[in-house]
């Protein structure tokens, strides 16, 4: 036996009706987490970490969604290269004085 949908139809009639269609909208300028992760060769899972310590991209809040600027990454992502593994820049761990 299956259930009446009573649910209306989204999106009805009326607003489809007021809807203006943009034929081009130009570049795509913000991606959601996972079309910023393809983009840098990371994880999902990587950049939602990197954004709860405030290490990652800039990133766009539109209600509850996370939005990256394509620009940002870019920019994040240029700031991440190194030219040797010992750059002044690049985290340093210091030996243990065991003493």
């Amino acid at each position: 036996m299956s259930r009446p949908n009573n649910r209306a139809k989204w999106p009805s009639a009326d607003l489809l009706a007021r809807a203006v269609y943009v034929e081009d909208a130009g570049p795509v300028r913000f991606v959601d987490t996972d079309a910023a992760a393809r983009y840098l060769a990371l994880d999902a899972h990587t950049l939602e970490c990197y954004r709860s310590l405030d290490t990652g991209p800039a990133f766009y809040k539109f209600g509850r969604y996370v939005r990256y600027a394509v620009g940002d990454l870019d920019a994040w992502a240029e700031s991440c290269r190194r030219s040797t593994t010992a750059s002044p820049e690049a985290p340093r761990i210091l030996p243990l004085n065991r003493t």
